[in-house]
């Protein structure tokens, strides 16, 4: 539900502006301010309350000559996605390429008690709220791909589409994590800062090998090799990249705790003991972006995502855990060594083997 906010001194104008607009779009919440700075406190007030405005409608000339300009550079600093239309029946008043400078998304150089301009800035805001969308989307996507990745994606979206395909799915969890916060349990800030560089540390990795991060769940982390890649090679490559991507944030968690280990000791006697357990699989999912009208997600899906969920369930503190379709791909380059058996899967009956990934075969 789009959120619009009509900033302009002159009360007849915002409220025929207002009613103009919320009779044509009956689904917009629309906010109203006399002034340049009312209307920042409104957008500060709304990103708060995690609800932001979506787009700002401005007036040029209010206090001074220089307000809309004053608003919409305000409103781009508060949320950089933000669209603003600014809009003056004072058009000598106006510096159209100073407008965009300050980054209005368009101009109306009309009165606006005109029925004409209001039919104007209805339909301009309304492609205001497309391209705020669209760039929520890519700002979305940016996230979660390799920044040398997502200029591909960029030249070709269809990559994004939902598509059969044979890839290796990662999952990660911290063990011990729980009782890490009941222990700190008065200091959230110490769990919160440390998660962050966890999370970081990982998106990294994971980039680093070419894989997509899918989503971090609490203290987990899921990964996807091979979304992008057309080998030839029956997922070899990308099954090898998911493995030691793996073993390389194995050893740098452990250096992410050690440096929090020295926080967290400051201010708690017991004895913290937390590792990062991690499942491999790979396997035939859908895979693509999967989205509605109220969210996006780029993620995979099926049998095979919960198979490699279960292995990380099995996986130790310190102990990456590969299923057998994985060993297979990386056993030229990879050692592992028999880690038991796993059956009782959802939708994927049968009983199949574990191995322990040891290192790297010299």
């Amino acid at each position: 539900m789009p959120s619009i906010l009509i900033v302009g001194d002159e009360k007849e104008n915002r409220e025929a502006l207002q009613l103009a607009l919320g009779d044509e779009n009956p689904d917009w919440i629309i906010f109203t301010a006399d002034s340049d700075q009312l209307g920042k406190a409104i957008i500060e007030e709304q990103i708060a309350k995690k609800q932001p405005i979506d787009a700002v409608l401005t007036d040029l000339v209010m206090t001074t000559e220089e307000s809309g300009m004053t608003m919409i550079k305000e409103a781009r600093r508060l949320d950089p996605l933000i669209m603003a239309i600014l809009f003056t029946a004072k058009e000598k008043s106006l510096d159209r390429y100073a407008a965009f400078d300050y980054g209005a998304f368009d101009v109306v150089e009309k009165n606006i008690r005109g029925t004409a301009a209001v039919r104007e800035i209805n339909i301009k805001t309304r492609a205001a709220l497309r391209y705020r969308e669209w760039s929520q989307r890519i700002n979305f996507l940016r996230r979660y791909f390799d920044p040398k990745v997502f200029d591909t994606i960029e030249r070709d979206p269809s990559l994004l589409s939902l598509k059969q395909r044979t890839i290796t799915i990662c999952f990660w969890d911290i063990r011990g994590f729980s009782r890490l916060c009941e222990i700190l349990k008065a200091h959230p800030t110490l769990i919160a800062d440390f998660l962050k560089e966890y999370c970081e540390t990982a998106a990294q990795t994971i980039f680093k090998h070419g894989g997509l991060l899918d989503k971090f769940i609490g203290d987990g982390v899921m990964a996807l090799f091979g979304v992008l890649n057309h080998r030839e090679d029956e997922g070899k490559a990308d099954a090898l990249a998911a493995v030691r991507s793996a073993m390389e944030l194995r050893p740098a968690f452990d250096d992410v705790v050690a440096r929090w280990m020295e926080q967290w000791t400051l201010y708690t006697p017991h004895k913290i003991e937390i590792g990062l357990g991690c499942g491999i699989h790979t396997g035939e999912v859908l895979v693509g972006n999967v989205g509605t009208d109220f969210r996006d997600q780029f993620t995979a899906l099926g049998p095979d995502v919960n198979f490699a969920s279960r292995i990380e369930a099995r996986a130790n503190a310190g102990q990456v855990l590969i299923s057998q379709s994985t060993e297979a791909r990386v056993r030229a380059q990879i050692t592992a060594k028999a880690a038991g058996e796993i059956d009782g899967i959802k939708n994927i009956p049968g009983v199949f083997k574990l191995f322990e990934v040891n290192g790297a075969n010299l």
